[in-house]
């Protein structure tokens, strides 16, 4: 019998389960990519239905101002590129395109990190209008943030 279970919780699962590969000995980076970019992109649709603006598309936007002063041609980059480039490691490693698409070439490390860093701000700015805890986990990701 199907069962009717809030996008939201299935989130803050997702989110928690990246959590603990990433802090898994030896940790799952593959692992935290694919939860993490699956938490980061539920809970950023739930940030703009509720008339925030997401981790992503705030990063993204002060990317493609930033581009402008930085590309050579004062031309800025495009949403879309910005966005490819910040969701490749997220996309490549579930999607084969072609024999020629068999390997990735990213650090997993970094690009695990910068997921969650996207799900965790989301998951945040979520907490006042959801029932959403902070956990163990999550202290520990803000505490060694930085490091």
């Amino acid at each position: 019998m199907p069962t009717s279970t809030p996008k939201i919780e299935i989130a803050s699962l997702l989110l928690d389960t990246a959590l603990r590969h990433y802090f898994s000995e030896p940790p799952e980076y593959f692992a935290t990519i694919c939860l993490a970019g699956a938490a980061e992109e539920l809970l950023g649709r739930h940030v703009e239905a509720k008339g925030g603006e997401s981790s992503l598309s705030s990063i993204k936007n002060g990317a493609v101002r930033l581009s402008k002063f930085l590309n050579g041609d004062g031309e800025p980059a495009t949403a879309k590129a910005i966005h490819d480039l910040m969701n490749n490691a997220k996309n490549s490693t579930k999607h084969m395109n072609g024999e020629a698409d068999s390997t990735i070439d990213f650090d997993p490390k970094v690009e695990a990190k910068d997921l969650l860093d996207r799900g965790v701000t989301n998951y945040y700015q979520l907490m006042g209008d959801y029932e959403l805890k902070e956990t163990a986990l999550l202290t520990r990701f803000n505490n060694e943030r930085g490091a």
